[in-house]
């Protein structure tokens, strides 16, 4: 019997509604909701209140004013504390174009970046205010207007960047609109379970596999192979800690149709079992 999946959230009013924001009210008590994903992207904005975190593998605290970011596919949690006042931004990955697609590419895919960003409280006091204006629009008209909407939504996520970069210096790739290490991570993204091998990316955009290893290790201090392992490792340990399923079924939904490989590699990974992974997670 195969374990519970682990729920996949998408877009409230689906491909027609591609922006939406939402608030976090103060409620009589702490809250803690159930461990899901979703098929599009969280901005959290925390102006007040505090808690807990949890984003794939690692529990963030919550101190406010900060924001947190949630790309699709993440595992997560939050745990409030009954004071929490917040605004969420729901939106999908196809509604951006130009610098404010590079800053998305910064704050959900570059590699190894933090996904929590503390914030002065003048610079609390600007995204609410961008935030709310969506809102406003959205709200507004029967049949909001796009174009406004996703430019404050850019705004947004170029003030997001700029206000990381600052804080995480070193920490964070740059990832220009048309650099081909955002396009081979947003590639990977919604292909490293069918496709592993680099020459495939390579092809997709028109490069050598020596080439994009090259500058993926340039960019992400890793080669293009590594980042395509990574990510295969990721999703296990996702499965394994909050998927409740067995080592076996693991396997299959990594593509690995032997259990006894999946669980050689996996140790060749990670340095430690699969069994023992989660065994770690769940004491």
């Amino acid at each position: 019997m195969a374990g519970p999946a682990i729920p996949l959230h998408q877009l409230p009013g689906g491909s027609s509604v591609p922006t939406r924001v939402e608030r976090i009210l103060p409620t009589v008590q702490d809250v803690r909701n159930d461990v899901h994903r979703h098929a599009y992207h969280e901005v959290f904005l925390f102006r007040n209140g505090s808690g807990s975190h949890m984003i794939d593998l690692h529990s963030w605290p919550v101190s406010a004013p900060a924001v947190h970011v949630v790309a699709p596919g993440q595992v997560h949690r939050l745990e409030r504390s009954a004071d929490m006042e917040g605004l969420v931004v729901l939106f999908g990955g196809n509604v951006l174009s130009g610098p404010a697609r590079a800053s998305h590419a910064e704050l959900f895919l570059g590699s190894g970046q933090p996904p929590v960003h503390s914030l002065e409280a003048d610079r609390m006091a600007e995204a609410w205010q961008l935030v709310e204006l969506m809102e406003r629009e959205l709200e507004a008209e029967a049949t909001p207007q796009t174009d406004v909407v996703n430019a404050y939504l850019g705004i947004l996520l170029l003030k997001c960047a700029q206000w990381a970069r600052e804080q995480h210096a070193g920490r964070l790739a740059l990832l220009e609109d048309h650099d081909p290490v955002r396009r081979f991570l947003e590639l990977l993204e919604h292909h490293f379970l069918s496709e592993r091998q680099v020459a495939h990316y390579a092809g997709q955009l028109s490069l050598t596999p020596d080439h994009l290893n090259g500058l993926v290790k340039e960019r992400l201090g890793r080669t293009a192979s590594t980042v395509v392992q990574e990510r295969l490792l990721l999703e296990a340990k996702r499965l394994l800690v909050h998927g409740g399923h067995s080592i076996k079924e693991v396997a299959y939904a990594l593509n690995m149709q032997d259990p006894a490989y999946f669980t050689r590699w996996f140790r060749k990974m990670e340095g430690t079992t699969p069994v023992q992974f989660r065994d770690t997670y769940q004491a």
